[in-house]
């Protein structure tokens, strides 16, 4: 049975007659179409590497950062961009101290302006008091410490609809267009917005991620061409995962750091778009799944800023998000079978502000010390850390750990879906002589280890009624 195959360290499973195994129960599929059965769903390689990064950082830098703005207008004088002490190594410094593994770039947010001297429009830093190229400087202080590299392109564009012969909602006719060597049919804006990645691709590699985001401030129709988009990413950077717009990762849903607590990495389809809306309460449930005629392997990404804002703001020097909040963050976004994207903004010098570097190390430091290392049962515990062999699917439906005090087994946590990684915290310390995972209900058979650990700050949270 499954429950057999969760061990790791002195944690067990429990006896297999304690462990219910229910097949899988497939979506029932649309007339004229196959069984879709949930059980086969599997993850790319790319989608794999991407979800044992388990912490990534963003990076919103731009004219936002000198005009104290959040959404640019499209229109700021490129001068304003000036920072004083520009360095994308201390940037990528503290992100490995801290123990991300790749950071995401706004190369251009949606007021337009362009992070290296593009060739294709004049609203970039070549037209700023800054003479560099901030794309090829963290990109290549990434390369030098090993932490992988991802862009952030807009596809909203607010230079591209308010310059004079800007390219967003012109209404121009989709023609052969020649992007590299490859070629295209498509309309002026996405002509752009393809000679652009190809920019971005071609020049500053290796991309690890590439972030389509979806908010838009323009006020202008404007079709965006995917299919050629994801093309052009697939052709000149294979192994890159898209997100959020694209096909490989999806938004989680909100921006305060939480994943649900049913979190499914198989999403169910319809006509080529998710059954549920990607901020519903439940986007995989058996509701969802009757809906489908299509299943995919869509696991979620999870953005929250360290700060209120996404951009830099003085003001907000005293509201970096402290140890207990971005643990909990932690616990709420991998473990619950997401990766944290968190956003981190240089200020106006171009460096993290003190403030944020001290609560990253902090974060970092706790992370390997509280979740890097598993304990040896009899031990004082407060969290309970299950994970599923994501390269064979996802399974487990439903379980419960139990927790062998005093000679007698009791019950001591339940829960619905693992994924990749399952963090479920404890309402108090206990110190158990062992503990036994009961997988209750699994579309298939399920590799799940369970291990156990003792966050202090957790339990510190506890005693003050946090």
């Amino acid at each position: 049975m499954a429950g057999d195959r969760a061990r790791a360290g002195r944690t067990r499973a429990a006896p297999a007659d304690q462990a219910r195994l229910r097949p899988g129960q497939p979506a029932q599929p649309r007339e004229g179409t196959a069984v879709i059965d949930p059980s086969e769903i599997r993850p790319s390689a790319r989608q794999v590497a991407w979800q044992r990064q388990e912490l990534t950082a963003f990076v919103h830098f731009g004219p936002n950062t000198f005009t104290d703005l959040e959404w640019g207008t499209g229109v700021d004088d490129p001068a304003v961009f000036d920072p004083s002490d520009l360095d994308c190594a201390q940037w990528v410094e503290t992100l490995v101290a801290a123990g991300f593994k790749s950071v995401i770039l706004t190369a251009k947010h949606h007021d337009g302006f362009c992070l290296w001297p593009s060739k294709y429009l004049p609203h970039t830093v070549a037209a700023s008091p800054y003479t560099g190229d901030v794309v090829a400087e963290l990109s290549e202080a990434c390369k030098a410490a090993g932490l992988g590299f991802g862009i952030y392109l807009s596809p909203a564009d607010l230079y591209q609809e308010k310059a004079p012969g800007g390219y967003y909602g012109n209404g121009s006719p989709a023609v052969e267009s020649v992007i590299g060597e490859f070629t295209y049919t498509v309309d002026d804006y996405n002509r752009f917005y393809l000679q652009q990645l190809h920019e971005l691709l071609t020049s500053y590699g290796p991309i690890a991620e590439v972030w389509l985001d979806g908010a838009n401030p323009t006020s202008s129709a404007q079709a965006y061409d995917y299919d050629a988009w994801f093309d052009l990413i697939r052709r000149l950077a294979p192994d890159a995962t898209i997100a959020i717009g694209g096909p490989d990762v999806r938004w989680v849903g909100n921006e305060d750091g939480f994943a649900r607590e049913t979190e499914w990495s198989v999403v169910p389809f319809a006509a080529g778009q998710m059954v549920a809306e990607q901020t519903a309460p439940s986007v995989a449930g058996p509701d969802e799944l009757a809906q489908a005629d299509e299943l995919r392997w869509y696991p979620a990404e999870v953005d929250v800023s360290i700060r209120p804002g996404w951009f830099y703001h003085a003001s907000e020097d005293a509201a970096v998000k402290s140890l207990p909040e971005l643990l909990d963050i932690y616990r709420k976004s991998v473990g619950r079978n997401a990766v944290l994207l968190l956003n981190i903004p240089p200020d106006r010098r171009g460096r993290f502000a003190d403030p944020d570097v001290a609560a990253l190390l902090e974060f970092g430091a706790a992370i390997r010390e509280y979740y890097g290392t598993d304990l040896v049962l009899p031990a004082t515990i407060n969290v309970l850390d299950l994970r599923e062999n994501i390269e064979a699917g996802q399974q487990v439906e439903e379980f419960a750990v139990d927790a062998l005090i005093d000679g007698s087994w009791a019950e001591i946590a339940r829960g619905t879906t693992i994924g990749y990684r399952r963090l479920l915290t404890l309402p108090e310390p206990i110190a158990p002589a062992d503990v036994r995972l009961r997988i209750l209900a699994s579309r298939a058979e399920a590799a799940v280890s369970l291990s156990v650990h003792f966050d202090p700050v957790l339990a510190q949270s506890a005693e003050a009624g946090d």
